[in-house]
Order: structure tokens, then C-alpha cells, then sequence
């Protein structure tokens, strides 16, 4: 928008109105932030007086003075205010790349280290004879605790970014700004879901309260296939990601082995369907490629012979990948992960993402002529809810 239409519009709205009217403007899809010259609009909103280019003789350049202090003296700082906050959260919403929501449940809270409270399993009906009594079922409650923390960052805007029209250095400021939180969101995430730190005592699964490691090596979680697992012996061995045979071992265990924690009965295996593969990626393409492959070829006759047939996991699973995983180095680039993740992981959300403003009056301001300053900040965190349904595969 040039300035002639911002002064314009100024005038003949006054500055509550005109502000209402950008935002109407931005909402409605009508201009987007990038039209906007933040220069223009200082001079719009009468902060811009007798602007002097820094090769002149006769004095510093004045500015983002207020000349016309007053009703329009907060008008700018406002509006700039609007249009940085928007241009952040669009780097925060832009999630290309990213598969952190697909990990997780978004639970809104008010509290943080909040408890998520369940029953362990009931047992099933049983046989009622005719004018006899129903079995009574007995249960214990369990309940896992969350964990949140608040993340955030500030950019400052000094005056010579709006004095000199640097408008697109600016928004691209913002953008990154937003950008960056995100992925700072993205790596928590799936960090949490691989259960990276747990050697260092931060924990995803707080069953009451007190943190254990998630897929411990013994298999005592139901969800580990790698060497020591001493609860279910026919899969104490790694498994390398190579074929389809590999995700039809780790579909096994999960079918003969995940059970449910009934305490009134012998426990039984779940329903708990597959949805996703969780890999590096350093085997990205080798996941690809066998969920995605229309034919396999599988032996025949003792071995002598092979035979071409459907790919029986062909689009079983949605394969995800994150170089976060391959961050954590050693043995993870050979780990993965396959089951429902959403349905084991929430994401606690006690503030989601907000923008905030500080004024020029602020000691930055007066040491380092930052006009505004913008924070973006969000407040929540990962939990396991359970233990069935993700299940890790030591990869080698």
C-alpha cells in the first residue's frame, strides 16, 4: 500500500479505525503483509519528519520522530505490531518438512504438569447363567504426569530498518523468527516420541508420577524388539530395516506379544492397527520403497526358487522421517519405529503460539534505537500416555 493511501486512510478514520480497518483488510485476504511498507507507514502515521539521507551535511537524519504526537503517537508501533505478529506466525504455520503433528495429540490445558488420569484394562464378559448374578469387574487406576516448558524468542526492529524502507529485510526477520520456533516445537517432538534423553533423566513416560525409560530393553513396556529383550525371547534379535519381511516380524510381535494390563484376567492381545513408520533419514528411501513397491519376491521350494507376488505391505503404513532422529547418532540411524502414534503421544498445549509487543520507550529503545521489539513465544510439551502402542525395533 503506498503512502499517499496510507495518510488518506489515516485521516479519514482516525487511528482506531484505521487500525480495525488493516486488520479487515488482512483477514479478508484484500492485502497481505508484504504490501505493507513499514517506512511508509511511519511517514503515514506522522512518526517520519524531515527525513535526511546520511550523506547530507547538515546534520544525523531525525529519525522516526513523532511530529505529530498525540492521538497517532501509538498508532504505528500498533499496526507494525499487527503486521510482524502475522508475518511470524506465518514462519510458525508454515510445516513443510515437518511431522511433528502427526506424532502427537494437541490436548489444550490450562495447567501444566497436569495428570492424565485411566483404568487399567477391565476384563471381559463372561457366560451368565439364567437368573444367576453378573461377575463383578475390578480395576486400579493409573495415570501418567505431563511436562511443559515455554520457548520463545525476541526480535528487535531498529530504526534504521524503517528509516532506509528495508521492509523486506524486516518481514523476512519475522518469518524466520516464526520459522525457527517452530522447528524448535518439531525437534521436541520428535525427540520425545524416540525417547532421546532419557538416559539424561528427561523422561516422556511419568507413569505416577515417576519417570522410567519408555522402551525398556527387556521388553517389559510390550514395545521393544532388539537385543535383551528377556520378556518375549522370539525377538531378542535386532532387526535392520531391508525388506518387507522385517515389518511383518515387528506386525508379529505386536500381534502375539502387546498385551493388555488387565488385572481381572489374563491379559489379551489389543487391536491397536499400525499407522505409521518412524525412520532417520538414513533410511528414508529403504521405507519408501518397501511400503510403497507394488511386487516382492519371496522363496520358494526350500530356497532353490523365487517367485514374484503382491507386496503384502504395500501402503500399510505412512512413512515419517526427521533428520532429528538422525541427530541423536550411534545407534539410532538404524532404529525405527512402527505403530499409532497419536494414540500413545499428546502434545500439552498451555499457551500456544503468541506474538507480543514492547514499545520504543523500553531501555533498548534508548540504547540501541530499536523502535519495537516483537516476542513470539508457546508453552506445552510431550508426554506418553502409554506404552502399546509404538513399538521400537533395534535396527542392528
Amino acid at each position: 500500500m503506498q503512502g499517499t493511501d496510507l495518510s488518506t486512510l489515516v485521516e479519514s478514520l482516525g487511528p482506531e479505525g484505521f487500525y480495525h480497518k488493516v486488520c479487515e483488510l488482512l483477514n479478508e485476504g484484500r492485502v497481505r503483509v508484504d504490501d505493507f511498507s513499514y517506512h511508509e507507514l511511519a511517514r503515514a502515521c506522522g512518526v517520519v519528519s524531515n527525513l535526511r539521507l546520511l550523506h547530507e551535511s547538515d546534520g544525523e537524519p531525525a529519525l522516526l520522530r513523532e511530529s505529530n504526537p498525540g492521538v497517532n503517537s501509538s498508532l504505528f508501533k500498533t499496526v507494525t505490531g499487527e503486521l510482524l505478529g502475522r508475518k511470524v506466525i506465518e514462519g510458525y504455520e508454515d510445516d513443510s518438512g515437518f511431522i511433528g503433528d502427526k506424532l502427537v495429540s494437541v490436548l489444550p490445558s490450562r495447567y501444566r504438569s497436569q495428570r492424565l488420569g485411566g483404568f487399567k484394562a477391565l476384563a471381559g464378559p463372561t457366560e451368565v447363567a439364567e437368573g444367576h448374578p453378573y461377575e463383578e469387574s475390578t480395576f486400579d487406576e493409573k495415570y501418567v504426569t505431563t511436562k511443559e516448558s515455554k520457548q520463545g524468542r525476541i526480535l528487535s526492529v531498529n530504526e534504521e530498518l524503517i528509516a532506509f524502507d528495508q521492509t523486506g529485510e524486516i518481514n523476512r526477520r519475522a518469518l524466520a523468527l516464526g520459522f525457527y520456533l517452530r522447528q524448535e516445537r518439531e525437534r521436541t517432538i520428535v525427540r520425545a516420541v524416540t525417547d532421546a534423553d532419557a538416559a539424561a533423566g528427561d523422561f516422556v513416560y511419568r507413569p505416577n508420577g515417576t519417570g522410567e525409560t519408555l522402551y525398556a530393553t527387556d521388553g517389559s513396556n510390550r514395545n521393544w524388539i532388539g537385543s535383551g529383550n528377556t520378556t518375549s525371547t522370539d525377538f531378542d534379535q535386532a532387526t535392520a530395516l531391508a525388506n518387507w519381511t522385517d515389518v511383518e516380524h515387528a506386525l508379529r510381535y505386536r500381534a502375539t506379544e502387546v498385551v493388555d494390563d488387565r488385572v481381572d484376567g489374563t491379559p489379551r492381545p489389543i487391536v491397536a492397527p499400525a499407522r505409521q513408520l518412524l525412520v532417520p533419514e538414513a533410511l528414508r528411501g529403504t521405507a519408501l520403497s518397501i511400503v510403497n513397491s507394488t511386487e516382492v519376491e519371496v522363496s520358494s521350494f526350500g530356497g532353490d526358487e523365487t517367485a514374484t507376488v503382491a507386496n503384502p505391505v504395500r501402503g500399510l503404513v505412512e512413512v515419517l522421517s526427521s533428520p532429528f532422529v538422525d541427530e541423536q547418532g550411534g545407534q539410532a540411524v538404524n532404529d525405527w519405529y512402527l505403530g499409532d502414534f497419536r494414540r500413545q503421544f499428546v502434545w500439552t498445549e498451555v499457551w500456544p503460539v503468541r506474538t507480543f509487543l514492547q514499545r520504543a520507550d523500553s531501555q533498548a529503545g534508548f540504547d540501541r534505537d530499536v523502535v519495537l521489539r516483537v516476542k513470539a513465544r508457546y508453552y506445552g510439551g510431550v508426554s506418553a500416555v502409554d506404552t502399546l502402542f509404538v513399538t521400537k525395533v533395534d535396527g542392528a
